[in-house]
């Protein structure tokens, strides 16, 4: 009886083993884990929000539709808190332990710059769609964007400025990180080619609420503009201390500035002052951006900013490179990556260069009853 009981015994594990075990990887076969990388606590918990309701609206409709190649995306969250050694230990854990092909994210050029060697080394993608430091266009193999660069924004202003406003002095305001360093540098250059002048400059350590020794020292100068190289925290007390202190310079600002929250800190103070931000793209791609922003308010009942849509591009871009990925892992996936060419979206067009950047344009708006209005 031994011998029938050890081939029944045999006979049961084999059945076990042919039901159990395809079920076991079951989700692995039909799932694509995706990291998101943002700041979802803290100060700049306002643009984690902005760029996880891009993603999870891009990732919905994606799913909606089948997946990629039939498989659905999941997205895997993990908070940066807006601080570089935060984001790459959220880095570490996307890419070791949960062993994704890729990281949406992070959010601000500081912690993208300290996850690059990781994302080389751990042969992970990378992809923000909000970093513009020019310090990252030759971070690593494996960082992309999809958003374009701080050189082409401080251009775009200083354009702006001295063909628009008609101004020539300029003070600069800067957030004292490698977003708001790489701003300077690149205005002060193309500001003072087109024949401005830079009557000083100050740093502006970051989220500042009193900037009432910086401002002292542009009052003293009297420019026509401040130049305001910051994040909305940092700009909404510029805002409202220039007013305090009868400063009348205009005031115009980068994409970190172009928050609603601005508002919450300045008030009525914030009206008349410019704002850059990562514009909605080209003519061809107007009837995509309409459908993202129909889309996004019926989802969420608000606007979408550009961020969101950044966001939702990063996202879309990722899906179409993995649908041509034979073997779905960072290697495959970021040299599918660098073939993308002219890829429309919400917020333009697509192509990725030799070194994971894009060209997309800066739009200016004007502050209007606290509201931004896009200059024409």
């Amino acid at each position: 009886m031994k011998p029938k009981k050890s081939v029944f015994a045999i006979l049961i594990i084999s059945v076990i083993v042919f039901l159990v075990i395809p079920n076991c990887g079951q989700k692995q076969i039909h799932t694509i884990r995706i990291g998101l990388l943002s700041i979802f606590s803290g100060d700049g918990a306002t643009y984690g929000n902005a760029a996880r309701t891009g993603v999870d609206l891009a990732v919905e409709e994606i799913n909606a539709k089948g997946g990629v190649n039939g498989k659905k995306i999941e997205i895997i969250y993990e908070d940066s808190k807006g601080n570089p050694k935060d984001a790459l230990s959220g880095f570490q854990k996307l890419a070791t332990v949960d062993k994704v092909p890729v990281v949406i994210g992070p959010f601000y050029s500081g912690e993208v710059m300290s996850c690059a060697p990781e994302a080389d080394r751990s042969k992970v993608v990378l992809i923000s769609g909000s970093a513009t430091s020019d310090n990252i266009i030759t971070a690593g193999d494996y960082v992309f964007r999809v958003c374009p660069t701080n050189e082409i924004q401080a251009r775009t202003i200083a354009k702006f400025i001295i063909n628009e406003l008609n101004k020539k002095t300029a003070f600069t305001l800067f957030r004292n990180v490698d977003y708001g360093v790489t701003l300077r540098d690149k205005f002060r250059e193309v500001f003072t080619d087109l024949g401005g002048s830079i009557l000083g400059e100050e740093g502006i350590e970051a989220d500042a609420s009193d900037v009432r020794v910086q401002l002292n020292k542009v009052k003293a100068k009297n420019p026509e503009v401040i130049y305001a190289a910051v994040h909305y925290t940092e700009g909404g007390a510029i805002l409202r201390q220039a007013k305090e202190m009868n400063i009348n310079s205009i005031v115009i600002g980068t994409d970190g500035g172009y928050n609603q929250n601005l508002f919450t800190i300045a008030g009525d103070a914030a009206n008349g002052s410019y704002w850059a931000t990562i514009g909605w793209g080209e003519k061809e791609t107007v009837s995509l951006k309409e459908k993202f922003i129909n889309n996004y308010k019926e989802k969420y009942g608000i606007e979408p900013d550009s961020y969101s849509g950044l966001y939702y591009d990063a996202v879309m871009v990722v899906a179409e490179a993995m649908k041509n990925s034979d073997v779905l892992n960072g290697a495959t996936l970021k040299n599918e990556l660098y073939k993308i060419k002219d890829f429309k979206g919400p917020t333009g067009i697509t192509s990725f260069d030799e070194y994971g950047e894009v060209n997309k344009p800066f739009t200016i708006y004007i502050v209007k009853n606290q509201k931004f209005v896009e200059y024409k």
